[in-house]
């Protein structure tokens, strides 16, 4: 066993929700007078972190909670629309199996994961943190380390952007990225994540 502890984003991990996201920003730069997002530019904005991300729409730090709420409001309202990626149920049994710990650290609200995992997914959790500030990834994953009494070297966090390698990278903790989320894989790759995966079924492989 490579990793005993392995612990989930779920936005873009998990759970395919950037076409949703990319649906609604029109609806989010309306209301809170934002640049609008020029579906042309999408390629090149999956290669920006996220703070360049910010910037380059001209999104001011203090909007971002607001936002983030908003959000995930109307994710809530429109849940049905959020599924799982292909072989994310499966991977989650096999893990538990293999007595590996789960865990998920992400932005998203606790509901709207629950709904979109389902009761039994849920209860293979371990340890289960939403609603995380954008920047505040790093206390959060410590939090689940102290908790679960792993060595961070023993553990591994899972995402889909450039600020969840960051993240892990600042406290410490082996990094993996994978290559269907927000993020473009070039970019994850040069930050030097310790695992990169291109399928589900090799994240079991590797752990």
């Amino acid at each position: 066993m490579k990793y005993k502890l392995v612990i989930f984003d779920f936005d873009g991990t998990l759970a395919d929700s950037f076409p949703w996201f990319i649906k609604m920003m029109d609806v989010v730069t309306e209301k809170f007078n934002l640049t609008k997002i020029d579906k042309n530019e999408l390629e090149y904005l999956r290669k920006l972190d996220s703070l360049s991300f910010l910037k380059y729409l001209k999104i001011p730090l203090y909007k971002v909670p607001r936002i983030s709420t908003f959000m995930r409001n109307m994710m809530s309202e429109n849940i049905e629309e959020i599924k799982l990626f292909d072989g994310i149920e499966n991977m989650f049994r096999t893990l538990k199996k293999l007595d590996h710990k789960i865990a998920i650290v992400s932005t998203n609200s606790k509901a709207n994961i629950s709904k979109v995992l389902g009761d039994d997914l849920i209860k293979m959790n371990d340890h289960f943190v939403g609603g995380v500030s954008v920047f505040g990834k790093e206390s959060k994953l410590k939090k689940v380390i102290k908790l679960s009494g792993i060595n961070k070297e023993d553990a591994i966090y899972i995402g889909d952007e450039m600020r969840d390698m960051l993240a892990s990278k600042k406290i410490g903790m082996p990094c993996g990225a994978v290559a269907w989320g927000v993020n473009d894989a070039d970019a994850l790759a040069e930050l030097e994540p310790d695992e990169v995966f291109y399928n589900v079924e090799q994240i079991l492989k590797s752990v």
